[in-house]
C-alpha cells in the first residue's frame, strides 16, 4: 500500500468511526483507485458500498476479493448477504454453506443461511442453523426471532411463541419479532393479540408495508373484511405492486361483493406472480363470482397443474380487466358531475309558492 493509499485509507477509517457513511465511501473509493490490489481496502470498501445499498457494486468487489482469496470468510459471508437481498438464494446459500464449512460458528453465515432457507419456504431446514445461532447468542433478540420463525409451523406452536416473547424482553421494539409473532397467533386464531401486536409494529415503522399486511390478514381472518381492504389499500400504497397484498385485496373485495375490484386486484396479482397458487386461486374466484366459469375452470386447472394459462385465457381474462376497468372509471367520472341536491331551504321561486 502506498502512503498516499494509506492516508485516504485511514481516513475513511476514521470518518466511519465517526458515523460519517457517505464520506467514508467516498473516501474507501478514492484509497481504492489508489490500491485497486489491497484485499484490505477492497474488503472495507465492499463492506460501505453493501451499508449503503449499492449491492450490485458490492458484489463485484467481493467476488473480486473471493476470487483472489477463496479462503477470506468475511468477504464470502458479505457476498452471501448481498446475493440474499438481490433475492439470489442459491447462490447466496451456497456461499453462506462454505462459510461455514470452514468456520461453523460464524454467525454472519448461520443467520444467512437460515435466513435463506426461510425464504424458500423451508422452516425445517432453516431451524439447524437458527439453533446453533441462539445456542451462540441467546441474548439477542434477532436469533430469538430467527429461531421462533423457523418453528412458526409446528403443529404445537409454543415453542415459537416463546422464542418472539423472549426477542420482545429483549427487545420490545424489535419489529420483526412483533410481527412474526403476530402472524404465529393469527394461525392460533388469537386475533386481537395479532392486531394489537401489528399496531405496535406500524407504529414504529409506520413505513413498513408488512406490518399493514399483517394487521389486515387478522382482521381478514376474523371475518372484518372492510376493515382488512382499507389496511391493505395503505399497504398497498407502500408497497406498490405486491403480488401477496394484491391477492389479499382480491379476497376481501370479493367477500364485500365488489367483484370488479376482486377480478382487477387478482389478474395484478397474477400478472406480477404467474406461478402463485394464492393468486391464481384469487383469479378463478373472482371470475366465478362475476359469471365466467369457463374461464375460471381454465384458470383453476392451470393453477392445479402448474402451468400458465393458455395465451386464448390470457388474452380473454386481459380484455375482459380491461372492458371492467374502463366501466369502473366511467362509473366514478359519471358520479363526480352529478349535481349535488340542495340541502337547504328551497330556491327562491319555491319560496314564492
Amino acid at each position: 500500500m502506498t502512503s498516499s493509499a494509506r492516508r485516504a485509507f485511514e481516513h475513511a477509517l476514521s470518518l466511519e468511526r465517526a458515523g460519517d457513511g457517505e464520506a467514508a465511501l467516498a473516501a474507501y473509493l478514492e484509497a481504492l483507485d489508489l490500491a485497486p490490489d489491497d484485499v484490505e481496502i477492497a474488503y472495507r470498501t465492499a463492506t460501505a458500498l453493501l451499508r449503503a445499498g449499492m449491492l450490485e457494486e458490492a458484489v463485484s468487489q467481493l467476488r473480486r476479493i473471493v476470487f483472489a482469496e477463496p479462503a477470506h470468510t468475511a468477504a464470502r459471508a458479505n457476498l452471501g448477504n448481498c446475493q440474499l437481498l438481490l433475492g439470489d438464494l442459491a447462490n447466496a446459500e451456497l456461499n453462506f454453506q462454505e462459510v461455514l464449512e470452514g468456520a461453523p460458528d460464524n454467525h454472519n453465515a448461520l443467520f444467512g443461511l437460515a435466513t435463506v432457507r426461510l425464504q424458500q419456504d423451508k422452516p425445517q431446514e432453516a431451524l439447524a442453523p437458527a439453533q446453533r445461532l441462539l445456542d451462540l447468542l441467546p441474548n439477542s433478540a434477532p436469533a430469538q426471532t430467527l429461531y421462533a420463525q423457523s418453528r412458526a409451523r409446528d403443529p404445537q406452536p409454543s415453542a415459537s411463541i416463546a422464542a418472539f416473547r423472549k426477542a420482545l424482553h429483549i427487545d420490545p421494539a424489535y419489529v420483526p419479532a412483533l410481527t412474526g409473532l403476530a402472524e404465529v397467533l393469527i394461525r392460533a386464531r388469537r386475533f386481537k393479540e395479532a392486531i394489537a401486536l401489528g399496531k405496535e409494529a406500524m407504529a414504529l415503522q409506520p413505513a413498513n408495508a408488512d406490518a399493514y399486511r399483517i394487521v389486515a390478514s387478522a382482521h381478514q381472518a376474523a371475518g372484518e373484511f372492510g376493515t382488512a381492504r382499507d389496511v391493505l389499500l395503505k399497504a398497498l400504497s407502500l408497497k406498490p405492486g405486491d403480488a401477496d397484498v394484491l391477492t389479499r385485496l382480491s379476497v376481501a373485495s370479493r367477500k364485500l361483493e365488489d367483484y370488479a375490484a376482486a377480478l382487477l386486484h387478482a389478474w395484478q396479482a397474477h400478472t406480477r406472480q404467474p406461478n402463485s397458487k394464492e393468486a391464481g386461486n384469487a383469479l378463478g374466484s373472482a371470475l366465478a363470482a362475476l359469471g365466467h366459469p369457463k374461464d375460471a375452470k381454465a384458470v383453476l386447472t392451470a393453477i392445479a397443474q402448474k402451468r400458465r394459462l393458455e395465451p386464448d385465457v390470457e388474452s380473454r381474462i386481459s380484455a375482459l380487466c380491461a372492458e371492467t376497468e374502463a366501466r369502473e372509471r366511467s362509473g366514478i367520472a359519471a358520479a363526480e358531475t352529478i349535481p349535488a341536491e340542495p340541502s337547504g331551504p328551497g330556491t327562491d321561486e319555491e319560496e314564492k309558492k
